[in-house]
């Protein structure tokens, strides 16, 4: 076997004799999963409950819970899904998973502003961290199997590969050893990016993470505040500031100016959710081909897609349809779609074609959509495309001076602004390469970075890809680190989806394995 990672398939030990000695078959395998957000919580659960052997499953966590993760962690009530609970199950096998425990903790009856005109419900971000964390303590022992979900709160620091195990290293000094490592680590926490300068991080009014608890509330009412990025984080922080009477100006910029679009219109009649089959069945869609109008006479580049998407809406929109329907059909699937691009494309489309996708892929909540818009039209939020060029604090003060780029440099502009909110998005190799748990794997040559340079090499079962090309079936990578394989491994369903795939080859690879000794 090769030094630095496991094998790919083990030998099934052997029963032993049936006179009250423990088959071997049933001591538990060890799972270690690094991450306990949305990806951490949905592996867990969709393991213990597929598994037909016993898995003993270690979520390594620094937070206080496992489930909300960064996404899902935020109080503030106008931080919504983006997406209604039909799209949000941690089951994708189970889409009314989550609407019924709405329906049991009366979600809908404490926070009526929840459903749309549509019949669809919005809710809030941190009820859903609280079915995340309700559902994993459900299943925390599992009776049809013995498996268990333990939670090690401590930061893992290290990993490497050895013959018979994979060994994750604690900021506390504890030593975990696993038969599978599951690499759950979600999005990178929010970091100024060029051209805001990293010194900027520590001004008191530069907020670097804008979803850091109680940070907004901490900015005058009277201030002129500047959003950069204009995404949906973007889209809360205005919701935010709006609703708790903010009187200065809030101004959004972005190179494009673009902003999320809307959900699409009314599919059914209101009432809690709505029934459509179409949206009722995100698994069997996501789990779809590739659409026949990217294949036919379409050639693999960025281009051609683009060309055959925007003549797919248009055949859309002539049946009187949203331009949603056509292109779903592409965001569906998108993780069969991408790895048809040659990587040259692909790094262009992340170049010059990624905001585009992302503003009608990731949409508005329409409760937080109207606010800002009424907003807008009362003079208080200001979108615009403009380019920041450079932020230096002003003297004297708690002020920023912001210079805004031209089309050349007499055509720059300077505006003052008593605030700055960073909604750049994520620098996800920075986020890579300043997390020393993900650093050690890349030392160990278990893991290297994609070919589109935004996330980590795996193979269509999201084992990691090393170094030496060879896939690691004792070491999963799932969620967003895995961008630059599936392209768009993004948003709740998809995860989830995604997960539900590697499960069968994860289950096999975990049965053949020899169980290690209890902890």
């Amino acid at each position: 076997m090769e030094p630095g990672c496991v094998a790919s398939a083990r030998r099934v030990p052997e029963s032993r004799d049936e006179g009250g000695a423990l088959n071997q078959d049933k001591a538990p395998r060890r799972v270690a999963m690094v991450g306990g957000g949305f990806t951490g919580a949905s592996t867990a659960v969709q393991l213990v409950r597929a598994s037909a052997v016993p898995l003993a499953i270690t979520v390594v966590e620094p937070r206080e819970r496992i489930g909300p993760g960064l996404a899902y962690s935020a109080t503030d009530p106008d931080h919504r899904l983006n997406g209604p609970t039909w799209s949000h199950s941690i089951v994708p096998d189970d889409v009314g998973h989550f609407t019924r425990w709405c329906e049991a903790n009366s979600i809908f009856v404490r926070d009526p502003e929840a459903l749309a005109a549509d019949g669809n419900a919005f809710v809030r971000r941190a009820d859903y961290g609280d079915y995340l964390s309700d559902t994993l303590r459900a299943h925390e022992q599992w009776p049809a199997t013995g498996s268990t979900i333990a939670h090690l709160r401590d930061r893992a620091v290290a990993a490497f590969a050895s013959r018979d195990a994979m060994t994750i290293r604690t900021a506390d000094g504890r030593t975990l050893e696993s038969d599978m490592l599951v690499v759950a680590t979600g999005n990178p926490l929010p970091r100024l990016q060029a051209p805001l300068a990293r010194s900027l991080a520590d001004h008191p009014s530069v907020i670097e993470d804008p979803l850091q608890p109680g940070r907004l509330a901490q900015v005058d009412p009277r201030a002129r505040v500047l959003v950069v990025g204009s995404g949906l984080t973007a889209l809360d922080i205005a919701s935010t500031l709006v609703r708790a009477g903010h009187r200065g100006d809030v101004v959004v910029v972005s190179r494009r100016g673009l902003r999320p679009r809307p959900q699409p219109p009314a599919a059914a009649p209101a009432g809690i959710e709505a029934t459509d089959a179409a949206a009722q069945a995100p698994l069997e869609r996501i789990m779809g081909a590739v659409p026949g109008f990217l294949l036919h006479d379409v050639p693999p580049t960025l281009r051609g897609w683009v060309r055959a998407l925007r003549s797919r809406i248009r055949e859309v929109e002539a049946r009187g349809e949203s331009w949603h329907k056509g292109f779903d059909e592409l965001r569906d699937v998108v993780w069969r779609a991408w790895p048809l691009l040659p990587a040259a494309e692909q790094r262009r489309f992340l170049r010059t074609m990624r905001t585009w996708y992302d503003v009608h892929r990731f949409r508005a909540p329409p409760q937080n959509d109207a606010l800002v818009r009424d907003a807008e039209a009362r003079g208080r939020v200001a979108f615009r495309s403009a380019r920041v060029r450079a932020v230096e604090p002003v003297a004297g003060s708690r002020a920023l001076r912001v210079r805004f780029a031209g089309r050349s440099a007499a055509g720059e502009r300077t505006e003052t602004f008593d605030a700055l909110v960073n909604c750049t998005g994520l620098d996800a190799v920075a986020g890579l390469r300043a997390n020393p748990f993900l650093a050690s794997l890349v030392d160990d040559g278990c893991l290297r970075v994609d070919d589109a340079g935004i996330g980590f090499a795996v193979d269509a079962n999201c084992c990691a890809i090393g170094a030496d090309a060879r896939a690691r079936p004792a070491l999963r990578v799932l969620g967003p680190p895995t961008a630059g394989t599936f392209g768009d491994p993004l948003g709740v369903m998809f995860i989830a989806a995604q997960i539900w795939r590697m499960l069968p080859d994860a289950l096999a690879f975990l049965a053949q394995a020899r169980p290690g000794p209890s902890r």
